[in-house]
């Protein structure tokens, strides 16, 4: 869940190239804390399985795009996202339709 989740890991594309890859540690951060964070880092997007209607709303008006209720590898869902193929049924949680 990105409320509670320790770590991200960060991606930067080009062209739908990947050209930056880092981790970003979050533990102990706050909703609204954990919100600033991805808007210091420039963080457009942000693709997880969970997040509570709280901080989807805090990311929402920070105009940070979430793409929810996806599992997988991070490197399946990664190259997924490039290649606009995330809406596989194989990247969808268990019990979303």
């Amino acid at each position: 869940m990105l409320d509670t989740c320790t770590q991200m890991v960060l991606v930067e594309s080009k062209d739908k190239v990947e050209t930056r890859r880092t981790t970003l540690r979050m533990e102990g951060n706050s909703i609204l804390e954990r919100c600033r964070e991805l808007q210091k880092h420039g963080v457009r997007v942000v693709i997880c399985s969970a997040v509570s209607g709280s901080l989807f709303r805090l990311l929402k008006e920070s105009d940070i795009r979430l793409v929810c209720e996806i599992v997988g590898e991070v490197e399946e869902v990664i190259q997924a996202y490039h290649a606009g193929a995330l809406d596989q049924s194989r990247f969808r949680m268990p019990g979303c339709d």
